[in-house]
């Protein structure tokens, strides 16, 4: 692995690695290198730039996008920091109609000009979306569900039948339709 990492001029692992045809990040220092993007399937590339400095072009780039954002969107700095931290889709669409495009692919292609591909960018992306969205429903699929409306909100509690004999039953109750049951389907 080393030969073929100094082969594709990956020396430094502090130095961002990218695919440069559709924006996949190589972990460098954060896990395990990639070597070939998995999309793609063409050798990552190093970047002459350490991982803070690209992130810090990358911000460069984004230079009074923010202002635009808020100003378009009516809101103060401090809701769209809210925002920008839990990840509100509405700021990235924003920035994109502001860019004219995503503005990370924007900057890649300003990065890679000859290589990157926005097709490949938007089709990782959109299986990546997928691949979590297929995931989030098996997740969703095993919850216990309440047997009369089929919710997830239910929670186990139990009932004292003889505080003698520490004699209790346990039950579900549904915090949608407040049915009690025995057992979640």
């Amino acid at each position: 692995m080393q030969k073929y990492l100094q082969e594709n001029g990956i020396d430094d692992l502090k130095k961002k690695i990218l695919c440069t045809r559709c924006g996949q990040e190589g972990n460098g220092l954060m896990g395990a290198v990639k070597i070939k993007c998995e999309y793609c399937n063409i050798p990552m590339v190093q970047t002459g730039y350490g991982i803070r400095e690209f992130a810090i072009l990358y911000n460069e780039s984004l230079e009074g996008v923010s202002l635009k954002v808020m100003d378009s969107m009516g809101i103060s700095e401090r809701e769209y920091q809210d925002m920008i931290r839990r990840r509100d889709p509405r700021i990235q669409d924003e920035m994109a109609r502001i860019k004219g495009g995503n503005p990370y692919a924007l900057f890649l292609k300003e990065q890679f000009p000859g290589n990157f591909n926005l097709t490949a960018f938007e089709s990782r992306n959109a299986q990546i979306k997928q691949e979590k969205e297929q995931k989030q429903r098996e997740i969703e699929s095993q919850k216990p569900r309440c047997p009369r409306c089929g919710s997830t909100d239910i929670k186990r509690n139990h009932r004292v039948i003889n505080s003698d004999i520490g004699l209790y039953e346990k039950y579900y109750i549904c915090y949608n339709c407040m049915n009690k049951f025995k057992r979640p389907r």
